[in-house]
């Protein structure tokens, strides 16, 4: 893929710049590659975007994904620490193309004495990433200086120009067929159906070997002749014994102990076998219909997904808390006292997302969902301003102003052994903001 030439990039600019309007930096990755900021959009659906500077000296690129491209992919590199460290939770002010250098941008975020500043060089060759914050600069390589463009070049109308969702695209299918994205693209190539009858006959291997073993089973426990030696014992006693019998005989014991023990293996076997056989009977139904690969199948096993995934979990809470339902039926809880805010945490499951108000003393909410289960940005939103006026106080929170409110799933979350106030540590946490 052709890195975007300056008219191609001046266009990606404008587009960006209207997407992060007003947008909060809230993660920044680093790989070996290049970067990605995590943003976080007031005014934008869905909420949360990536936006990716891979800095490949051949190819560098700038994109914005919806999700992360580069999620397995995170390193520390020195320029990810700078700019988390001094720019993370600042507001995106501005994201300008500076035409007399060519294909350089610029952003700002933060304001006054915070006040970050970025250059981004997409130039093949000699690409770079360039942060400064007060008289502190770090860059991603060593800084080159730059000489202005031919203005000539800056205007050139007659190249040819691709499309944003086409430069998009193009990129993700360049860094898909590398390192670890390789081998991602490869098992998302099957489609859908092509997934479930590979998994099907999967499934059909380990349930034939299954009834292989089994079958195994019934054969030794049928071979076993531990009635006929108890028969034998019944009549004979232990005078001519076969020798092939002798390891089903304890010769320490007496006749009747002997004949006992054999009678009562006898039965044992049966009672395997008869198991051992409803089992098979039972894995012979799943093989039936695990070997049906038609589409009726298929469309029948999407709609069983599909009403899984949107069921609504159900999940009694007892306690004397506050409750908060969303639209869609996933349900919040808030503790109404230090006691109440531990209690609830301990009910909650790892993947249940914990709530609490950042730098503000507050009670803890916890939204209580299914293990694949998502929650949508806006009830997020929504669960985080009853936190904010129930935690605050009819009075606070009438004040008015911006609340950040943190977020993180509760297997992060651990109370203070012995504290009695309530209070936790969490790490892996988001934040929102939250206007009252």
């Amino acid at each position: 893929m052709k890195t975007p030439s300056f008219i191609e990039l001046k266009s990606l600019v404008e587009y960006l710049s209207e997407e992060l309007a007003g947008a909060q930096l809230q993660e920044v990755i680093a790989t070996e590659e290049g970067l990605v900021l995590t943003f976080y959009r007031f005014t934008k659906t869905p909420r949360t975007a990536y936006l990716v500077f891979d800095l490949d000296k051949p190819f560098p690129f700038i994109g914005l994904f919806t999700q992360n491209p580069w999620a397995a992919l995170k390193k520390t590199k020195p320029v990810g620490l700078f700019l988390n460290a001094n720019a993370k939770n600042s507001f995106l002010n501005s994201i300008e193309l500076v035409e007399s250098l060519g294909r350089v941008l610029r952003m700002s975020l933060g304001k006054g004495a915070e006040l970050c500043k970025v250059e981004v060089r997409l130039i093949p060759k000699q690409p770079n990433f360039i942060v400064s914050k007060a008289k502190k600069t770090i860059s991603w390589y060593p800084v080159q200086e730059l000489a202005e463009n031919d203005p000539t070049y800056l205007t050139k109308a007659d190249e040819e120009m691709r499309s944003i969702p086409y430069l998009m695209n193009q990129w993700a299918e360049r860094r898909s067929a590398t390192g670890k994205q390789k081998s991602m693209g490869a098992a998302s190539s099957l489609s859908p159906f092509e997934k479930w009858k590979k998994n099907r006959e999967r499934d059909i291997e380990k349930k034939t070997k299954a009834l292989d073993g089994i079958q195994l089973q019934v054969e030794k426990f049928q071979q076993e002749p531990w009635a006929e030696v108890g028969e034998f014992l019944k009549n004979e006693g232990l005078k001519n014994v076969k020798p092939e019998w002798t390891p089903y005989i304890n010769f320490t014991k007496t006749v009747s102990q002997n004949m006992q023990n054999c009678f009562d293996k006898a039965k044992t076997a049966k009672t395997k076998i008869l198991g051992a056989r409803k089992r098979a009977e039972f894995i012979k139904e799943e093989l039936r219909a695990l070997e049906d690969l038609s589409d009726a199948r298929f469309q029948s096993f999407l709609l069983k997904q599909n009403n899984v995934k949107n069921k609504i979990p159900v999940r009694k809470i007892e306690g004397r808390f506050r409750k908060q339902t969303s639209e869609s039926g996933i349900v919040a809880y808030m503790g109404k006292s230090a006691a109440d805010n531990i209690d609830l945490l301990r009910k909650s499951k790892a993947w249940d997302l914990w709530l609490h108000l950042k730098d503000y003393p507050s009670a803890h909410a916890i939204i209580f969902r299914q293990k694949d289960q998502s929650v949508s940005d806006k009830e997020i939103s929504n669960f985080a301003a009853w936190l904010v006026k129930e935690g605050l106080g009819d009075k606070k929170s009438q004040m008015g102003g911006k609340f950040a409110v943190v977020i993180v799933e509760c297997r992060h979350v651990k109370p203070l052994k012995g504290d009695k106030l309530g209070r936790v540590t969490y790490h892996n946490a988001r934040e929102i903001l939250i206007a009252i």
